[in-house]
């Protein structure tokens, strides 16, 4: 018996509470949002009384799952309680899409995922098609109605949310897939802004393709990236021309030369020391989706460029004050409690990184002011963001390591990438304003 009873419960209540997410036929956002926040503190008041029968480790004082859940429907109703369908539509994924993704990969079984060897292809397939068609139609019902454009759009969320759910993060799955599901599509819903008039484009498709062939082969033979870092590599390039324009391209090459010299410069003297990149510091499809994937889709989905150029610099920024603090270092500290820690501790801060992790930054802005891409006034903003994100990085990790988790150094990358952009948008829109900007996804 590859499931125990204990998971089958799990699952029962895991799926048993997206049937609430029917109540938003008749629930508005703050009915709903006082709902969810009772079961988050439900869950983490009593659970831990009389509820330890469906946790996995019954000798934790918390399941984290049981209280990430709950957690996330509460931040999917702030954040987009003028678009309650969508917040409908991604609570069915949670709710289906994860317990069949779980209860088929075990029952199955099967060929493993190249990048999380713990998850299965079945168990990702049927986590989409049951995820999707519950989407659809709790969709349908919340909504009262459904056309095909949008049953499309559900479907391509939930193979979104089946991928990130596979994802090895070393957190909660909940806590990963909800939130950038939701935005893709509330982005799809009001129109890929990326791809219209994409035939248009056609000598700027064809050109970036060239371009990206000729420099993954190249940067493949002369050993700086792996096989698979040249393949993604090129997939990711070429995503960045076509929707970013060559201005773009020069940002993603500024943080992919600079942040490569820096990782060959003084290698031997950190392989020494333990601290060097793997590999001899080829980068493979891994880092290129970690470090260029949330900057690549902001562009797809047609986000503002700051938001794009600081993901960049807080990939470059983490990168440098890795690499850099490594080598100049001297006195590395951790960010809780500002304690002295050894030298390429996860999540350990010096001055020599810092400001090779902020000059870093503005040099990516810079280029972007250069060709053009952003104005002058940008760059103080794309250079903080981007530590912003570097040190929000160390802190997780540093988090992380306090309560005992191991959190995946990809993801932790991406995550960098996304508060680094997320930091630039909220400064921007609160300049704009004059006022502190709060996000609403929605009119």
């Amino acid at each position: 018996m590859r499931i125990p009873a204990s998971e089958w419960k799990r699952k029962a209540v895991h799926a048993g509470m997206g049937l609430f997410a029917l109540t938003l036929k008749w629930l508005d956002w703050k009915q709903a949002a006082v709902l969810a926040l009772a079961a988050l503190l439900f869950n983490w008041y009593a659970m831990p009384r009389f509820g330890r029968g469906i946790y996995r480790d019954g000798t934790r004082r918390r399941d984290t799952g049981i209280v990430a859940y709950p957690l996330m429907v509460l931040v999917l109703l702030l954040l987009f309680r003028n678009n309650i369908y969508i917040v409908a539509a991604v609570w069915a994924m949670m709710a289906f899409g994860d317990s069949a993704a779980t209860i088929l990969g075990r029952l199955i079984e099967g060929p493993s995922l190249p990048w999380n060897s713990g998850k299965t292809w079945v168990g990702l397939l049927g986590g989409w098609a049951f995820g999707g068609f519950a989407a659809v139609v709790t969709f349908a019902f919340v909504s009262g109605g459904l056309e095909p454009a949008a049953v499309i759009i559900l479907l391509v969320g939930g193979a979104l949310y089946a991928f990130l759910e596979s994802v090895p993060a070393g957190i909660d799955d909940n806590l990963v897939a909800a939130v950038p599901t939701a935005v893709a599509l509330y982005a799809l819903a009001e129109g890929w802004g990326g791809w219209s008039g994409l035939s248009a484009k056609g000598p700027l498709v064809i050109a970036g393709l060239i371009v990206n062939l000729v420099v993954g082969v190249a940067t493949w033979r002369l050993g700086v990236v792996a096989p698979s870092g040249a393949v993604a590599g090129i997939l990711v390039g070429w995503l960045v021309v076509v929707f970013g324009g060559w201005g773009a391209y020069a940002v993603l090459w500024t943080f992919f030369l600079v942040g490569t010299i820096a990782t060959k410069w003084g290698y031997r003297h950190k392989t020494r020391r333990g601290t060097a990149q793997a590999d001899r510091g080829r980068r493979g499809a891994a880092h290129v989706f970690a470090n260029v994937g949330v900057p690549a889709a902001l562009l797809l989905l047609g986000v503002r460029p700051i938001a794009y150029v600081a993901a960049l610099a807080a990939a470059l920024a983490d990168t440098l004050g890795t690499e850099i603090g490594a080598l100049y270092g001297r006195r590395p500290v951790s960010l809780l409690g500002f304690g002295r820690v050894s030298p390429g501790t996860p999540g350990a801060v010096s001055i020599a990184g810092l400001a090779a992790g902020l000059a870093g930054a503005a040099a990516v802005g810079g280029v972007a002011v250069l060709t053009r891409l952003l104005p002058a006034r940008s760059i103080p903003v794309v250079a903080l963001s981007g530590l912003a994100g570097s040190l929000a990085e160390s802190l997780v990790l540093t988090l992380g390591r306090s309560r005992g988790l191991s959190l995946d150094h990809e993801f932790s990358n991406a995550f960098n990438t996304l508060v680094g952009a997320l930091v630039a948008l909220e400064i921007v829109l609160s300049i704009e304003g004059h006022r502190l900007f709060i996000p609403v996804v929605g009119p």
